[in-house]
């Protein structure tokens, strides 16, 4: 079991640990998504969509291992890190920052799922 601290900074090494941090990131974009949608019922309902998609994505990355999944996470949290930028004040650049980091760790573990780790057998049944 790969605890929070390896999944952000620890090396990958089997396929057990690219297993877990693919789940670690799955589990990111499915809490974000739940951070987005209370800001959108408080706030901004049209939030609600973006939430969508970070649910749908970490289910993905999260039971399905998906390499499309991961990136295309990150490549929605790289434009929301950007706009509290562009508007002083917001403070929701801490979270995608996070979120962007776990997507980029989700991504390297989706990519050696799929590609180093692909023949390897794994003791947790997946």
């Amino acid at each position: 079991m790969v605890t929070l601290s390896t999944a952000l900074y620890g090396r990958i090494r089997d396929r057990e640990s690219a297993l877990d941090v693919a789940r670690w990131a799955g589990d990111g974009y499915l809490i974000t998504a739940v951070a987005i949608t209370a800001f959108a019922f408080l706030s901004w309902p049209r939030l609600l969509c973006v939430a969508a998609a970070y649910a749908i994505l970490g289910y993905f990355t999260r039971c399905r291992f998906s390499r499309v999944a991961a990136v295309a996470g990150v490549a929605l949290s790289i434009p929301c890190l950007l706009i509290p930028f562009l508007f002083p004040g917001d403070r929701s650049s801490l979270l995608f920052g996070i979120v962007v980091w776990f997507g980029v760790r989700g991504v390297d573990a989706t990519l050696k799922l799929h590609g180093r780790f692909s023949l390897q057998r794994s003791s947790q049944g997946t």
